[in-house]
């Protein structure tokens, strides 16, 4: 039901249009803004490679990663539990994103990956961080290393998990009787190559002149976002405890079990407790509290239900949430198509935005795949929908959202992309001036009604007047 469908998720959908872009010569920063890194855009600009079969490309990549990372969640589990829960944990990892916002290509989907390959890197070598050979534990730190440095080039949320990953090593070097001259060297070699990718991103706008830009959208901009009303929290705070439940109700059994462990499986045991720890640490540090957040927590955690197999209680648990689980994501699936439309809403909405050789497309509030669908007109260098519809982010994206809109309406779109009624959090000021220029100089000439949510996705083209040419389509001036 999900593969195929453009239109699963708006970030993954922007993730393709920026990659798009960014093979056009467009910057992230600079030419269309997110704050993002850069390396999420550069992996999607390798999907948008394959052209008329790029959606298909991201889906098919995201799903790759899904089960390579359920791979190493299954590597990992069989150091602390038998064979069947620890297939039952990579199991549960595969089913669990669609419950999540992860039915696509989230970016959380990718960069677990590299998150897993590092943490069971170091698990497979725990021992080799006991023995006497140096070169071969500062080789392995470095490995692991950048395989969090890459992922931080995804999502830099990754950096909590980067650091204890980074603390443990540490910790490694100095149990194994290293001098504190070597545990110093070794310790700066791995935060050196744990940044390095982000390092380089950050050189590479500062020598193109765009240094500013970089610091402002990678680092400031995160801090200057307000926070949301406490009805909007608690909404999603609602969604998240039967997604999460389940897992506290597992790992509450493991700790009340008082399973005594083998000392071969001790230091496995702690270390992956403190993963799970520090992971919903850094999901409750970042306060959001957006589904699709939880992705990350979904590694750690699964491997917390392996362990149960010791138990026959257990293992019936394990496999009711398995059950469970799978039920529960084919249905969220079916109601996501339902609310929020699939591949016949694209194509309706493909051909109702018809602009032809005039005018341009402005998506206040819907799919920003259409961006990368039509031949693209830049009316803003901030084309995602919620740095303009939101409140939260009035501030903090280094422009004036109601100014900004003015510009993109001085313009004339031929085609306004909308939605009603009003959302929880959006900018009421920039709506109200939106929807003042739709009933005065547009008409809607396409809607479609979501269930069972009632929300109207609207499509509104510009009345009467002759529309300014289409800069992509428009003639280039011959020169004399």
């Amino acid at each position: 039901m999900t593969l195929g469908n453009p239109i699963l998720e708006w970030d993954e959908e922007f993730y393709l249009f920026g990659g798009g872009r960014l093979l056009q010569g467009h910057l992230p920063y600079v030419d269309f803004w997110d704050r993002k890194p850069i390396g999420l855009f550069l992996l999607y600009a390798v999907f948008h490679l394959f052209g008329a079969y790029r959606v298909i490309a991201y889906q098919i990549g995201a799903l790759l990663a899904l089960w390579g990372t359920a791979l190493l969640i299954r590597r990992m589990a069989l150091r602390i539990a038998p064979a069947s829960g620890a297939l039952v944990a990579a199991l549960i990892y595969e089913i669990w994103p669609t419950l999540a916002q992860g039915e696509g290509g989230q970016s959380p989907i990718f960069y677990n990956l590299l998150v897993a390959g590092a943490m069971c890197l170091l698990l497979d070598h725990l021992q080799d961080f006991e023995g006497n050979d140096r070169n071969r534990r500062r080789t392995l730190g470095m490995l692991i290393m950048l395989l969090f440095g890459v992922a931080i080039q995804i999502k830099y949320t990754v950096v909590f998990e980067g650091m204890f990953a980074g603390l443990y090593l540490i910790y490694r070097e100095i149990r194994s009787g290293s001098t504190p001259r070597s545990i110093i060297a070794d310790s700066a070699i791995w935060v050196f190559v744990a940044v390095l990718p982000t390092i380089a991103s950050a050189l590479f706008y500062i020598m193109s002149g765009y240094g500013h830009e970089w610091l402002f959208s990678n680092i400031s901009s995160v801090f200057l976002r307000t926070t949301e009303s406490h009805q909007i929290i608690s909404e999603r705070l609602i969604k998240l405890l039967p997604l999460l439940g389940p897992f506290f109700i597992v790992m509450g059994a493991n700790f009340l079990s008082r399973r005594s462990y083998s000392a071969q499986q001790a230091p496995y045991v702690s270390f992956l407790t403190m993963w799970a720890m520090v992971a919903l640490g850094a999901f409750v540090i970042f306060g959001t509290w957006y589904i699709h957040y939880i992705l990350p927590l979904l590694v750690p955690f699964s491997i917390q239900i392996a362990p149960l197999f010791y138990r026959k209680s257990g293992r019936n648990l394990a496999w009711l949430m398995a059950i469970l689980g799978l039920v529960a994501s084919q249905l969220s699936t079916w109601k996501h198509l339902r609310s929020s439309g699939g591949k016949e809403l694209f194509l309706a909405l493909e051909k109702s935005v018809d602009y032809g050789k005039s005018g341009c497309l402005f998506i206040y509030n819907g799919p920003v795949a259409l961006y990368d669908a039509l031949p693209y007109c830049r009316l803003t260098s901030h084309p995602f929908p919620s740095h303009f519809g939101l409140q939260r982010e009035a501030g903090a994206t280094g422009m004036d959202p109601l100014a900004e809109l003015h510009a993109v309406l001085t313009q004339e779109p031929a085609y306004i992309i909308s939605q009603e009624p009003e959302a929880a959090g959006e900018n009421r000021n920039v709506r109200k001036a939106l929807y003042d220029a739709l009933s005065r100089d547009y008409v809607r000439t396409y809607s479609w009604i979501s269930r069972p949510h009632r929300r109207m996705l609207s499509v509104y083209k510009r009345s009467g007047g002759v529309l300014p040419p289409h800069p992509a389509l428009a003639p280039v001036p011959q020169s004399e």
